[in-house]
């Protein structure tokens, strides 16, 4: 099995690379499963697993991946599928695209961030109904989406 293996493991956990502390690549980084990078990396990063960036990590340019875990640093754009999290020793300076960010205690964020959704990108429109015993409330002009609080009175 060479560094970059190109099979399909059944086992998401298994390392497929790893470019260590003191290793420089620049290029296109395409791959299947888990990758680790304690090294710099300038270039594009793409895949559907997971990206491991150590402590030591410096990344410049384009970030595409599934599932991101950062305790390094990040110059540029990082599209996350699923979940980015971003320890305490990590930097992102650039933008952030993601359904779930985890950001701990220490961590640097600076640029953008968008919160997406999953492949229905379309929102619909939600009113947020609660009534404390305040007196009656007036319904809405139009039939929208209604999230219950659960404080309403007739246990729906």
């Amino acid at each position: 099995m060479g560094l970059f293996s190109s099979k399909k493991t059944k086992n998401n956990n298994e390392l497929n690379a790893f470019l260590g502390v003191g290793t420089e690549y620049k290029g296109k980084l395409d791959f299947i499963g888990t990758v680790r990078i304690d090294g710099r990396f300038e270039g594009e990063i793409s895949t559907e697993g997971v990206l491991i960036l150590g402590r030591k990590a410096h990344i410049e340019g384009t970030v595409r991946v599934g599932q991101l875990n950062s305790c390094g640093e990040i110059l540029g754009e990082v599209h996350v599928q699923d979940k980015a999290v971003f320890e305490k020793t990590s930097v992102l300076k650039g933008s952030l695209d993601t359904k779930v960010l985890v950001v701990e205690n220490g961590a640097v964020v600076e640029g953008t961030i968008n919160m997406i959704e999953g492949a229905a990108a379309e929102a619909k429109p939600k009113i947020v109904s609660a009534n404390f015993g305040g007196g009656n409330s007036k319904p809405a002009a139009r039939e929208l989406e209604i999230a219950k609080t659960g404080s309403d009175d007739n246990g729906v």
